[in-house]
């Protein structure tokens, strides 16, 4: 059983690896968009087979979202009603913020 709901609670080595980091990063700061598995790759700065690595742990935590096809190619966006993703969203709003007041100094 603990094993089980493991799986289903990302691990936080998986959210500290650099390019589940970029992945996550891309998708947060671009959320009113959705885009092609090769267009979070280039966008995110990863190859495509590293986003094929981390794809399935990104899947199996709710952290994306199926939108729409587009032909034959299936679009994402991150899942804003993930609570994992909530927090990402408030951490990016408060980073901008603090950004912006060392600006002002």
């Amino acid at each position: 059983m603990e094993t089980l709901l493991k799986s289903l609670r990302p691990n936080i080595t998986d959210l500290i690896n650099p390019s589940v980091r970029k992945v996550l990063e891309f998708l947060v700061e671009n959320r009113g968009f959705d885009y092609s598995k090769e267009e979070i790759a280039g966008g995110s700065g990863i190859s495509r087979p590293t986003l094929y690595r981390i794809w399935p742990m990104l899947e199996r935590n709710g952290l994306l979202q199926a939108t729409r096809k587009y032909g034959k190619t299936q679009l994402y966006k991150i899942n804003e009603s993930s609570e994992l993703v909530k927090l990402l969203i408030k951490l990016e709003i408060a980073a901008v913020k603090e950004q912006f007041k060392r600006m002002e100094r």
